[in-house]
């Protein structure tokens, strides 16, 4: 009952729209109402996304210059997800290869998620971040090597198909991804805005696409999390911050000399 009565009563989150409810109290409500394997389910989706953003945030405190101290500050300052940090991998507060790390990340949730939608999700993520790699290396000039240095440690068929096909302006990955179209032209944008708006419209869709169409299941509760993750990012977008994002992507997939093989 409790599952039901969660889902009946929080509100929809809608594309486009202002966050109708704070992400604090989502993660409290179903903290309460939530038991058993739909309760872990739903705290490993926390887990999973609160190590994405706290990657997010760990390089962008490493492009403003902020020292250890400072950046471990501003993270637990800026972080919305409910995670304690001692919960989360010790590597998210190092400067490294943390895309790399996410990565393997993203495995380890595959082998622990109860549902086929996180298991799904958790695949996504990197098929996504692999060809968001590719294409922003490629747009940097560079090469197949730095390339492959960045996917070390990946778990899905997409790198090597990126490295056959580098010179194929859809990475060979056209008739295997229906989104791939659609992520390549976005990262052609000069409006950073714009690109950011496709990119979060291929979450959206993939959210939905995964999401079973009966309602009073854990998976309703999962999408409206992510979904809201979309929405509240989207609610604090100004030209400014998309600059910034930009830099940050390209900085993540910038190899050091020393990583490169020749």
């Amino acid at each position: 009952m409790s599952l039901v009565y969660l889902i009946t009563s929080l509100p929809r989150v809608h594309r486009g729209e202002p966050p109708p409810i704070t992400r604090a109290e989502l993660v409290q409500r179903c903290r309460d109402n939530l038991h058993g394997g739909d309760r872990a389910e739903f705290e490993l989706l926390l887990q999973t996304e609160s190590v994405e953003e706290t990657v997010r945030l760990s390089l962008n405190a490493q492009l403003a210059g902020l020292d250890a101290e400072a950046t471990v500050s501003s993270i637990v300052n800026e972080r919305r997800d409910g995670v304690p940090l001692d919960r989360l991998q010790p590597w998210l507060l190092r400067p490294g290869p943390q895309h790399e790390l996410l990565r393997r990340h993203y495995y380890d949730v595959t082998q622990r998620a109860r549902t086929e939608f996180l298991v799904r999700w958790a695949n996504f993520r990197v098929d996504i971040g692999e060809v968001v790699t590719a294409v922003l290396c490629r747009q940097e000039g560079r090469s197949r090597d730095e390339f492959l240095v960045q996917m070390q440690g990946n778990f899905d068929a997409s790198a090597p198909r990126i490295i056959a096909n580098w010179e194929d302006p859809l990475l060979g990955l056209g008739s295997r991804f229906g989104w791939v179209p659609r992520v390549v032209k976005a990262l052609g944008e000069e409006d950073m805005i714009a690109m950011s708006r496709t990119l979060d419209d291929v979450l959206w869709e993939r959210i939905e696409a995964l999401t079973p169409t009966e309602t009073f299941r854990i998976e309703t509760v999962l999408a409206l999390y992510l979904h809201l993750r979309i929405a509240e990012r989207q609610a604090q977008w100004s030209a400014e911050k998309g600059a910034q994002m930009l830099e940050r992507i390209l900085a993540a997939t910038a190899p050091s000399p020393s990583q490169v093989q020749r």
